[in-house]
């Protein structure tokens, strides 16, 4: 299950139970229809409940569209707060991908860490 909120102009992201690479191909499609976002975006995913079955030959064509789908916005900084260690392995591999220099991608433990790096310059 997948679930939003804009708070503090900070985009939260929720997910808990299986996730599947059909589910985030969904959810990036919905983002790129998100409206009133700040053109500076933050993002905050919270993957501690997720359970995530994905191919590592998908990590590559999901940051390419989710570089797609943020081409609207000045910069996307997004943190990933994650506990299970292939899921972190995931979110490295994410994060590393992307060459595009207004996306800022980095994965933390604890929700105050990532909240404190999404609030930094």
């Amino acid at each position: 299950m997948t679930s939003y909120a804009l708070i503090n102009d900070i985009l939260h992201v929720n997910m808990e139970g299986l996730i599947t690479s059909d589910d985030l191909y969904a959810f990036l499609e919905e983002f790129g229809s998100f409206e009133d976002l700040p053109e500076h975006l933050k993002i905050f995913y919270d993957l501690r409940k997720a359970s995530i079955e994905i191919r590592l030959d998908e990590i590559n064509l999901l940051s390419q569209m989710a570089e797609d789908k943020s081409q609207k916005f000045k910069s996307v900084k997004t943190a990933f707060c994650v506990e299970d260690p292939k899921i972190t392995a995931y979110a490295m591999l994410f994060s590393w991908i992307s060459n595009n220099p207004k996306v800022k991608r980095e994965q933390f433990s604890t929700k105050a860490a990532a909240l404190a790096w999404l609030n930094s310059n």
